[in-house]
């Protein structure tokens, strides 16, 4: 997809803007760029607390970097959840029982939630694009329809008549005894519908993750002189976010690059150059980050146990 994009652009000259960035906007982008890190490490936080998987948030941090590596080199860029499970599944000296789907409950919801921001936070800036004559309906709508078709398997997933109907196939699932670690994952997603204010505060916090997400290339682009309006950078980033977490790409790369190439420059105008440049400076920031947590997987020991309340 790269080798793609690479024939619609003229990349000598790609490179010698990107060469030409300014730095402070530059630095100023990597600063957003770990605070929303930080952010992001907070809500799963928040959500581990909700379920008693106590760990320092130090140690989340770490894992939380370790992620993000493993987010650049698996498929899709959500491949480093995997980590995030195994690195806080332990057994609890309570309970005496594994943690393995209270972890797994954690990432999951800490996902979903971040999906229902996203369409949230999307849907905003479409309707005060729309408002200001700026944008068009289909995106509003589009946006719309994917918050309240998540809203609504959020509330499907919480209900007892669906987990029932569910609980009736895992129980057909016999091989690797998939079906009960399946249900038991399940009944522990379901447990959070106990803990509503802490669903609310994760939210509110995927709305500054996206808030954050958007600035992080709109002060790549300042940097580089394009002055498109922060609000196409809340609508299509996180359009592009998703799209990156199809499993057809490593890490969503090229996909990531094409799509906001195409859109800035067929949509917004951006010449197609200077929209490369703005996504291969980012390429490099994330990298930067996803390198820092290949590091820290080096040195990192995964903690033996849960913290006792």
């Amino acid at each position: 997809m790269l080798f793609y994009l690479s024939k619609k652009v003229n990349l000598t000259e790609a490179f010698i803007i990107m060469k030409q960035v300014n730095f402070y906007f530059l630095i100023l982008s990597a600063l957003f760029f770990l605070i929303f890190l930080v952010v992001g490490n907070w809500r799963w936080k928040i959500l581990l607390d909700a379920r008693n998987i106590k760990f320092s948030f130090g140690y989340l941090m770490k894992v939380y970097f370790i992620s993000w590596f493993f987010n650049n080199i698996l498929p899709t860029t959500i491949g480093g959840d995997v980590f995030r499970v195994a690195y806080t599944a332990k057994k609890d000296d309570i309970t005496g029982r594994s943690s393995s789907s209270l972890a797994f409950a954690a990432a999951f919801v800490d996902r979903f939630i971040g999906f229902i921001g996203l369409f949230f936070f999307a849907s905003i800036a479409a309707g005060v694009l729309f408002l200001s004559k700026k944008g068009q309906n289909q995106y509003l709508l589009l946006n719309l329809l994917g918050f309240i078709i998540l809203i609504v398997i959020l509330l499907a997933v919480f209900s007892d008549s669906v987990h029932r109907v569910f609980s009736k196939i895992f129980a057909r699932i016999k091989i690797f005894r998939l079906g009960e670690r399946f249900e038991r994952a399940y009944s522990e997603v379901k447990e959070y519908r106990q803990t509503k204010s802490k669903l609310i505060y994760s939210f509110l916090l995927s709305l500054l993750i996206q808030a954050l997400s958007g600035f992080i290339w709109f002060f790549i682009a300042l940097g580089i002189s394009v002055t498109t309006s922060i609000l196409y950078y809340f609508l299509y980033i996180p359009g592009i976010g998703v799209l990156t977490m199809v499993p057809i790409t490593v890490g969503g790369l090229g996909m990531r690059e094409n799509i906001f190439v195409n859109i800035f420059n067929n949509v917004l105008g951006v010449a197609r150059e200077k929209a490369t440049a703005i996504s291969g400076l980012y390429l490099i920031i994330n990298l930067i980050f996803a390198l820092i947590g290949g590091i820290v997987f080096l040195f990192v020991k995964r903690q033996t146990q849960i913290k006792k309340i």
